[in-house]
């Protein structure tokens, strides 16, 4: 089964690149479209293929071989030779750094959009998901886990959360959107490998459809709700309709953390006890992303905060989340308090208490962003499972906000570190599946 990867620029935000520019160490096969002809070039491995926009058409420059190529669309074809092809254009994050990403599959495709290029590669699912679980997933976990995961891979490939029909693609390669794709590694894990094969064509079905296969690094103890965390990708109402199988579930082999009818408040402390170390015995709490805090000084919290949220407050996505006071002025910080939370914990509404009035934050992800902090090097906070210390000086006056989370992620559906603690215990990768996705069911794709 093939698949179309949309790649992204080098920070994962945009599908519109200003240029590509493409090489391989095995040569590469070329294949300039236009309206009245199909040309075909090879490439050696020192040349480089730079493709950039030119209004509605592609503007083609080849190293090393003098003048230009004009073109409707690019092929590059990735079947012959080492199948392998880097795109020097775009970085992606390994463990380290920022390197040129590989990718492995039949052919990138290369088009003009808007004066921008769109980038895609075509590939088989099992390549893809070599791809997935190599940036997902670390190899030194339990084989349990990586088949678990991997089964959920293949399973949101065939229904991402939003779709990319518009882009003709099947999914994109960014976590902001779809699940992670770095590429490929020049010498792949065996054990992902063995992961991937060992669960040839099997993904989860809820009646007769492929679920919507969600993960993340760290639920911090309980899994979420789906509408306590997402808003609805087609109308982006929030809270959209419940996900019968995306349902909250305790970490614990026995009883659960979190009463269902627990106030705000009464979460709220519990959260606190399993920060500080009093009844966290759970599938995740081996983790060092369990837990984790951010001290912030209040005169940089409201250096940056308030740009933050008028930028989120612009944006179509996210403006329905930010409600700020009458006046609509930001002043000085007084607290932070979390008004309604998820039964996991998750805050599902942040207020920003200020001089100028109350400030409303809605939805885990815009609440996570509104603590953008270039000072502190912070892009988000690692989850909405949060609460807050305040420090006063002696006018009484705020000095700084403490923030203690639980988590890393939206924490809905499979998460990683609590697959792997299972498998630890001795639960198989379908035993593990079945504990996130509640009432699914392991089918062979087309059965």
């Amino acid at each position: 089964m093939k698949l179309r990867v949309a790649l992204t620029t080098t920070d994962l935000s945009s599908l519109e690149h200003k240029q590509v520019v493409v090489s391989s160490p095995f040569g590469l096969t070329v294949q300039f479209e236009n309206e009245k002809r199909v040309k075909t070039l090879s490439l050696n491995a020192a040349q480089q293929l730079k493709v950039s926009p030119r209004g509605e058409e592609l503007d083609v420059v080849i190293t090393g071989a003098g003048g230009r190529i004009t073109a409707s669309r690019v092929v590059v074809d990735m079947t012959k030779g080492g199948h392998s092809a880097f795109v020097n254009s775009i970085k992606r994050a390994r463990a380290k750094g920022q390197e040129h990403a590989e990718y492995r599959g039949h052919e990138i495709d290369i088009t003009p959009h808007r004066g921008h290029l769109r980038l895609t590669l075509v590939l088989d699912m099992e390549q893809y998901l070599k791809g997935v679980l190599e940036s997902e997933i670390p190899s030194s976990y339990h084989i349990e886990a990586l088949k678990a995961q991997a089964v959920a891979a293949r399973t949101y490939a065939l229904n991402p959360r939003i779709s990319h029909e518009k882009d003709n693609a099947d999914v994109c390669d960014s976590y902001l959107c779809c699940q992670y794709f770095a590429g490929h590694k020049a010498v792949g894990s065996a054990k992902h490998t063995q992961a991937i094969e060992s669960t040839s064509g099997e993904i989860l079905k809820y009646g007769t459809k492929a679920i919507l296969a969600l993960f993340s690094s760290n639920a911090g103890g309980y899994t979420s709700n789906y509408e306590d965390c997402f808003s609805d990708p087609k109308t982006n109402i929030f809270p959209p309709a419940p996900i019968p199988y995306l349902r909250a579930v305790p970490e614990k082999q026995q009883t659960s953390m979190y009463e269902p009818k627990a106030t705000a408040k009464e979460i709220e402390k519990r959260i606190k006890e399993s920060w500080h170390g009093q009844k966290h015995a759970t599938f995740d709490s081996w983790s060092p992303h369990f837990k984790w805090s951010v001290h912030m000084p209040a005169q940089s919290l409201e250096a940056h905060m308030h740009h933050e949220l008028s930028l989120l407050a612009k944006e179509p996505e996210t403006a329905p989340f930010v409600i700020p006071p009458e006046g609509g002025q930001f002043g000085h910080i007084q607290k932070f308090e979390v008004t309604q939370r998820g039964v996991s914990g998750v805050a599902i509404e942040l207020a920003i208490h200020t001089s100028q009035g109350q400030w409303l934050v809605k939805k885990e992800l815009v609440i996570r962003s509104a603590f953008k902090n270039p000072e502190l090097k912070l892009v988000r906070l690692k989850s909405a499972k949060i609460f807050f210390e305040h420090e006063h000086d002696h006018l009484g006056l705020l000095s700084s906000v403490t923030v203690r989370g639980l988590g890393w992620g939206h924490g809905v559906g499979l998460q990683q570190t609590g697959a792997q603690g299972m498998a630890l215990l001795g639960k198989n990768y379908r035993e593990i599946l079945a504990h996130y996705f509640t009432n699914s069911q392991i089918h062979k794709i087309g059965s």
